[in-house]
Parts: C-alpha cells; structure tokens; sequence
C-alpha cells in the first residue's frame, strides 16, 4: 500500500475519532425557544446544523452566480466563434479589417478545441511566417510568397529580407508593395525605397554607379540615412563642394544631429564628415557623443571644458581622456543608447531606419543608458 493511502486511512480514522468524542461530549439536552414554543436538542445536532447551514447557503449563492457567468462567457464564446470562423475562412479577407478577431485565434484554439485548418487558412499562414522570420526566415519569405493577399505578404517578407540585409531582395519587394500601394500612401512607401536603394548602393562596386544610386535615392527621399550615405560618399569621392551644398541643405531640414548620430553606427564612413562644417549647427552632446565614436581627442578636450547638458556625455568626455575612469567609461560607453523608438519605446544604440517593432522612421535622437 502506498505511504500517501496509508495517510488518507490515518486521517480518516482520527476525523472519525474527533467526530464520537465531539458527539460524547455534547449528548446532553439545551432548551432552544422560537417564539412561545420551547424544544429541546441535543447539543451536538444544533452545532452541526449551524455548521451544516453555514456551508449549504453561500455555496448555493456563489454556484447560482457561477452558473449565471458561465452562461453569459459561453454566449460570448460562442459570438466569437462564428465571427472566427466566418472570417478566417475567407482567404482573401483583408487583415486590416480582422485585427479585433486577432486575439481571439490562439484563445479559441485552446477553449473551443476548434481552429481553422493551418495549411489552408491565409491568416494562420501569415503569422506563421511572422513566427518563423527570425528562427528560419527564407522558410518564413517561401510561406509569405504563396500566400494570396500579397499586400501585407510584401510588406512582411520586405521588412524580412532587410533585417538579413538582403538589400537587394528588400528592394525588388518594395517595389511590389509600391505597385499595390492606396495613392494616400505612396509618399511613405516610396521613402522607404529610396531608404533601402541607399544603402543596397553601398553594395555597388563602381563608385560612378553607386553615387549616382545614392544622389537618385536622396533627390527624392531626405532624411537622416539617405542623406548621410550620400554626403558621406561624396566626401570619400573627394567632391566636397557637392558635399558642402548637400549638408547646408540637410542643415535647413535640421537633420545634422541625427545624421551625425547615424555616423556612430557606421564609423568607418562618418570619419570624412570630419572635414565639413557640419559641427558648426550641430548640438554639443550629439556632437560629443560623434567625436567619442569616431575617435577625435583633440575635439573631445576643447568639448570636455564646457557642459553639454546631459551628465551621461560630460561624464564620457572627462572619462575619455581620464586613464583611472577608463572602467566607468567602458561601462557606460558599452550601455549607452542613442535612438529611442516614438511607436514602441525601446531604446537602441545603432541606428536603423527600421525599429524592431517593424515601425518605418520611428527612431528619434534620445541619449541615455
């Protein structure tokens, strides 16, 4: 016989023990008075009855109550259902007009034991390539390019392919994604192409071509990535009147603070930024934080003088040229976040015209740790 049954007997014979010594002791007769009447009751029936009475009554109210939220959950489940099931069953149905039904996909799955079937259903398909895309993303782009409602399919499998930095796949797909574009949302669209042109250009192994790759992409689209790989180029191609003109202009646009943060990822390309007079408009701290990433002493003492206003750079810029503060600088340097997404709140350190949240151009200047 198991320990745990050996237990249960014991248990069950002291409850019975408790239960005739209880009885023994209380056997004697008390006078019980309802109006006029008198009765008299052996002590241990009244006692169990109270007992008895105190369980049987709450437990008939909070079952009533249970039942009667039971009824109303089931009517909502059952609601929920045929909308499910009406809409998702439809392939062509578009997504933007199931997004309240979303939530209800994986809760159905598990309460109503029922689902649509997965290989056929479009929107089981969709997020299942959105569940595969970082794990196994070519398996999650060949789901997206058999799905039939190929507007979100496009945008998803562009959002994909630019995350492995397949430019050039990103770029062939914006191109779809344009075709089927509302004309209201053109304009955003075509940004985000010429973004992603910009830096598939960098790929470009003539210099002649790729320029001119860059100089298309920013005649149409300024902003802070296309306008620092055009600069950028120019000034390593040596054209720095071409250079000059494009920075006053970005200067007009007030973008010189955030394409100097964008030169913190890409270090290698902001160093000619170095011989412009770009600094000139630009704000002390982004400035400083620039200087510390590309590795300019001389500007980081002349900066480290005077306050930026921000205590996380005044502290990297003593630090820098303090030996015994080299830990706290790695430290702090190593935590350090530049860009902090207005659509989803998350703060990053290398920039990307493309947040993690999938948010196009959301990433705006935020120094902190």
């Amino acid at each position: 016989m198991k320990f745990v049954n050996i237990l249960k007997i014991l248990f069950l014979g002291l409850l019975i023990i408790f239960f005739i010594v209880f009885i023994a002791q209380h056997m004697y007769d008390v006078n019980v008075y309802f109006l006029t009447y008198t009765f008299k009751v052996p002590l241990f029936v009244l006692v169990l009855s109270f007992t008895f009475i105190g369980f049987i009554i709450p437990t008939l109210i909070f079952s009533f109550r249970e039942r009667n939220l039971s009824s109303k959950l089931s009517n909502i489940f059952n609601i929920s259902k045929a909308a499910f099931f009406s809409k998702y069953q439809k392939p062509k149905t578009n997504l933007d007009i199931i997004k309240d039904i979303k939530p209800l996909y994986f809760i159905l799955a598990n309460i109503l034991k029922q689902t649509p079937n997965y290989d056929t259903d479009m929107y089981s398909e969709f997020e299942r390539a959105k569940s595969l895309r970082i794990e196994n993303p070519q398996e999650a782009i060949r789901i997206l390019d058999n799905i039939e409602e190929k507007y979100p399919a496009f945008q998803l499998k562009r959002d994909i392919l630019f995350d492995i930095k397949d430019y050039q796949g990103a770029y062939d797909t914006q191109n779809q994604v344009l075709k089927l574009t509302p004309r209201s949302e053109k304009p955003y669209q075509k940004d985000i192409l010429n973004t992603i042109k910009s830096l598939n250009a960098l790929n470009i192994e003539d210099k002649t071509k790729c320029l001119d790759e860059l100089e298309d992409a920013f005649g149409d689209t300024k902003n802070e990535i296309t306008g620092f790989l055009y600069v950028s180029e120019l000034l390593a191609q040596e054209k720095t009147k071409d250079a000059s003109k494009t920075i006053d202009s970005l200067s007009q646009l007030n973008l010189q603070d955030k394409i100097l943060l964008v030169g913190c990822s890409l270090p290698e390309r902001a160093v000619y930024l170095m011989s412009t007079n770009i600094e000139k408009s630009a704000s002390k701290d982004v400035l400083s934080i620039f200087f510390i990433h590309i590795g300019a002493p001389q500007k980081i003492k002349v900066l480290a003088d005077t306050s930026t206003g921000n205590e996380i750079v005044d502290f990297l810029l003593k630090a820098y040229q303090d030996q015994s503060q080299k830990e706290g600088f790695d430290i702090v340097f190593k935590n350090l976040k530049l860009w902090k997404c207005k659509d989803c709140g998350n703060a990053f350190k290398n920039y990307s015209p493309k947040c993690s949240c999938d948010s196009w151009f959301s990433l705006e200047p935020h120094i902190s740790l």
